[in-house]
């Protein structure tokens, strides 16, 4: 069944109901009958027909052809006309937009019915075409891209607002012309490139980008740098039925990639000019950058670095947590690590102390790490000479008090004894005053001492590190606090130098003051252990810990110990204990 709902548009009664029955009779809905133009438009706005089957000839001032023009353009209906008359003037007449089919009276009811079948499936055919055009209308409208189709013979039949911008050109004036003429390209030699783009695009059925150097010439001269390209459009047969070009302007592109390799470059000379050394390394510590400094440094070429482990040059600067085997998985955090020292190894095997700092920065998505890496070998050296002058003249200052000083002081408390002993014998009145000269004297002959061995606590005169730190062993152990037990292993003679071996005292001397103060230990073990090959000194409490936040990490006694190791070439740790406490470890490397 048909139903289509038809309007029909007859001034003769007998056709007209003719017309009615047979089309009811074929399936279709008759909604109304027409006399005249003026009812026909009335009624075509009351029923809403799909088809109107309109006779020229009416009664009154207004014809078929006229009457039809109006529905269709005030109601979208297509018209199939009627006419009895075959002259060539009412056929030109009835050629309008609004027009779906003819039918010569006298006509067969099979020809009537073709013709409104016909006339029903072009509406239906130019409403999805109508559909189609302003879907692509309103894409090609709101994409940012300028659009400009052409024919095969490079005839420009669409251009959209984006390429009216760029070209100059309206697409009422550039409609039918050479595309040449619209797109005019050219290379930076100035030579044209458009004529290029079309044969290669249509005759070798190819799509083509434009090179980085085509610039568009708009009308007035102006040459723009333009990203895009040119494609073919070809039909279901397989056949090219025309190209289309798509571009935009690429002048910011353009401007962004200059400053951005000016910025590269600027970058890069900061990078080979710099005095320390800057890695870049993956997030498994795979080198990406080596820069000549770093070439300075450890004594390889850049070549041979790239793309290797950063192990082979030192420790992994990179975080613990970056290196596991599952650093995949874990969730993104930005890493900083400041003036961390460590070990540099050199490719003809010396070993270098170095500073590392590692930044994160971002590349495509994924971690690099920047890691800039600093020389300390002259800073050590000047470190060392000022802390053995600072001990050289500690020492001479303590020998001073111990061999001057002090035995001046020995020698007035002796002549004081003696005038005291003189006076008590004669029962002169002064003899109490001389005793209490004679006992100042010898206080501050102790306290002489005192600081003598405080300014020398190793002395080998006085039975070095051992007998030093047993007796600073006991000396906290005269004071309130956890008791302290010491204990040591000699299977080597200390063979470490004077500013050695006071660095490790002094060492061992602000483990103790810390885990006295800051532990809350029940017992501290103090233990030494002289080796071959190097000097370990270990301070473990059974205590809260002296290190339990970031903050006490970076306190000044810790920092001190940290420092003082450094200088001497030690590797000191500060580790808690597996069960309660803290164990503060220095390992000293006895001279060779």
């Amino acid at each position: 069944m048909r139903n289509e709902r038809i309007l029909v548009v007859e001034d003769e009664v007998l056709i007209a109901e003719e017309i009615r029955e047979r089309l009811t009779t074929a399936g279709y809905i008759v909604v109304a009958v027409a006399d005249t133009g003026a009812q026909a438009i009335e009624l075509a706005s009351q029923t809403q027909p799909q088809l109107v089957l309109m006779d020229i000839r009416l009664k009154g001032p207004m014809d078929g052809i006229e009457a039809g023009e109006r529905i269709y353009e005030r109601f979208g209906v297509p018209i199939v006309y009627l006419t009895a008359h075959s002259d060539q003037a009412t056929l030109a007449r009835a050629k309008t937009k609004a027009a779906f089919g003819y039918v010569i009276k006298p006509f067969h009811i099979d020809s009537l019915l073709v013709a409104i079948d016909l006339g029903i499936y072009r509406s239906g055919v130019e409403a999805r075409l109508q559909q189609h055009e302003l879907t692509y209308a309103t894409i090609l409208g709101s994409i940012s891209d300028a659009v400009i189709a052409a024919d095969v013979a490079g005839r420009v039949h669409f251009m959209d607002t984006a390429a009216e911008q760029l070209t100059g050109w309206s697409s009422r004036d550039a409609e039918g012309r050479p595309l040449a003429t619209i797109l005019k390209l050219s290379d930076e030699a100035g030579r044209p490139a458009q004529e290029r783009l079309i044969k290669r695009v249509v005759t070798g059925h190819l799509a083509v980008r434009f090179a980085r150097s085509d610039h568009l010439v708009r009308q007035g001269g102006e040459r723009i740098p333009i990203d895009g390209g040119a494609a073919p459009v070809v039909d279901y047969l397989g056949r090219v039925v025309g190209l289309t070009v798509t571009f935009k302007d690429a002048s910011a592109a353009r401007r962004a990639e200059r400053e951005l390799r000016l910025m590269s470059e600027e970058l890069q000379a900061v990078v080979n000019t710099a005095v320390d050394g800057v890695l870049l390394l993956d997030r498994d510590g795979t080198v990406r950058l080596f820069n000549p400094a770093c070439e300075r440094l450890f004594g390889y070429a850049a070549e041979e670095v790239l793309g290797r482990s950063v192990l082979h040059l030192m420790p992994s600067p990179l975080p613990q947590a970056l290196e596991s085997a599952d650093a995949a998985a874990m969730p993104h955090q930005p890493v900083f690590v400041s003036g961390r020292a460590t070990i540099g190894h050199r490719k003809d095997g010396a070993l270098v102390p170095v500073e590392v700092s590692v930044g994160e920065a971002d590349r495509d998505g994924r971690s690099i790490y920047v890691v800039v890496v600093h020389d300390v070998s002259e800073r050590r050296a000047l470190q060392g000479a000022f802390a053995d002058a600072v001990g050289h003249e500690q020492r001479r200052i303590a020998q001073d008090l111990h061999d001057g000083l002090g035995q001046e002081l020995t020698g007035l408390a002796l002549l004081l004894s003696a005038l005291e002993r003189a006076a008590s014998e004669a029962r002169l009145p002064n003899a109490g005053d001389l005793a209490r000269l004679r006992d100042l004297a010898t206080h501050t002959i102790g306290t002489c001492r005192s600081v003598a061995r405080g300014l020398l606590p190793v002395a080998e005169t006085q039975g070095g590190l051992v007998a030093g730190l047993r007796d600073l062993v006991r000396r906290l152990n005269d004071v309130p606090g956890p008791p302290i037990q010491f204990a040591v292993v000699e299977a080597a003679a200390v063979g470490l130098s004077a500013s050695a071996t006071d660095h490790l005292y002094r060492i061992a001397q602000e483990a103790l003051t810390n885990a006295i103060k800051h532990s809350s230990a029940r017992s501290i073990q103090l233990t030494l252990d002289i080796g071959p090959s190097s000097v370990l000194l270990r301070v473990c409490d059974d205590g809260s810990g002296i290190v339990t936040s970031r903050q006490d990490e970076d306190g000044l006694g810790l920092k001190t110990m940290r420092y003082r190791a450094d200088l001497i070439g030690a590797q000191i740790s500060i580790q808690p204990q597996s069960r309660r406490g803290t164990c503060v470890t220095c390992e000293c490397p006895q001279p060779l």
